[in-house]
């Protein structure tokens, strides 16, 4: 092999490895994001859960249509 190409394969070789860190860190990016969808979605499930739950006692959990 020539400089040339051992400069070719150095350059191909260092290539490879910065696009490698790259696909790396935007997928654990891209999981973080979904991470916290899931939890965003959870805490919106948990309120939407304590606002469906019974009110207390004396609030109007029936109402008197009596009269």
């Amino acid at each position: 092999m020539d400089s040339v190409g051992i400069a070719n394969t150095f350059v191909a070789q260092s290539q490879a490895q910065t696009a490698q860190a790259l696909q790396s860190k935007m997928l654990k990016m891209a999981a973080q994001q979904d991470a916290n969808l899931v939890a965003l979605l959870q805490q919106g499930a948990d309120n939407l859960q304590s606002t469906q739950a019974a009110p207390p006692p004396g609030l109007g959990a029936t109402v008197d249509v009596t009269a």
